[in-house]
């Protein structure tokens, strides 16, 4: 018991007095705006550290203030703070985690949780299914177990010898793994070519499509050129269902004392063919 309140405390001395940084910089967890979905497989590292990359506000580790106080709640993240800044990975990722050299000469483990341990910051019991790597103590960069990222939100903690200080500093992350949705089967283009398959960090479950202009539909397979009403004048749009260009794809209905200029402009372009 000695020697384990002694290298916390020596753990707690390290953060306050090299890392007070982390605590009074206030940390922004940078990401981009949305995400794109790759075919090739990714990886992603997480370094834990408590001299880098922990954020001790929501704004400041979940982005946009106003997202954060409007928050849905089919996309539940978790206040508790401070946390290593959350993750978010496409399911098939490859995810390696190390830790700083202080943290190595201690050895720490980390574990799968439960939400509510995450929260809590509770390490027991520990079991050696609840490790995040085949080996339980942590040494070196290794890759997390393929089980631990199934598609879903999963929550890691970091103890000493079934200690919670280290996750209450802020030894703890939240990873958001999705999986995509914007393909009707494997033998087709992601949205059907018309679109990209994206998400937010805001967004939950998975990817799905963002569909180009005039196309719509789950997968981004239907064509309207009605979609967004392009005449003028109160004219009504009725779409011919095409995608030739070469052709006009929509017609007007117009009121009277108005002409369609789309069909105006084939029959002079059929003239001078």
């Amino acid at each position: 018991m000695q020697r384990l309140s002694f290298h916390i405390i020596a753990v707690i001395i390290s953060y306050f007095l090299n890392g007070c940084v982390v605590v009074h910089s206030q940390t922004v967890c940078n990401r981009p705006a949305n995400l794109e979905w790759h075919l090739q497989p990714q990886t992603a590292q997480v370094k834990w550290t408590l001299m880098e990359n922990i954020c001790n506000s929501m704004v400041h580790c979940w982005g946009d203030q106003n997202r954060t106080e409007t928050q849905k709640s089919d996309v539940p993240p978790t206040w508790n703070l401070p946390q290593i800044c959350p993750l978010e990975v496409q399911f098939g990722v490859k995810l390696f985690v190390s830790i700083d050299a202080t943290l190595d000469v201690y050895g720490i483990r980390i574990l799968n949780v439960s939400k509510e341990d995450f929260e809590s910051c509770s390490t027991a019991p520990q079991s050696q299914d609840q490790f995040l790597c085949s080996d339980d103590v942590m040494n070196a960069t290794k890759q997390v177990e393929p089980k631990w990222l199934l598609p879903g939100l999963h929550y890691f903690i970091a103890s000493h010898e079934g200690n919670s200080q280290l996750c209450k500093l802020g030894l703890r992350l939240n990873v958001s793994v999705k999986e995509q949705q914007c393909q009707s089967s494997p033998l087709v283009r992601l949205c059907s070519g018309n679109g990209v398959c994206r998400t937010s960090f805001w967004e939950d479950g998975a990817y799905r499509c963002q569909c180009r202009q005039h196309y719509s539909g789950k997968f981004c397979e239907k064509f309207d050129a009605c979609l967004e009403n392009p005449c003028e004048n109160e004219g009504v749009c009725v779409s011919n269902g095409t995608t030739d260009h070469i052709y006009a794809t929509y017609k007007c209905l117009c009121p009277p004392h108005f002409t369609d200029r789309s069909q105006l402009v084939m029959f002079l372009t059929s003239q001078v063919i």
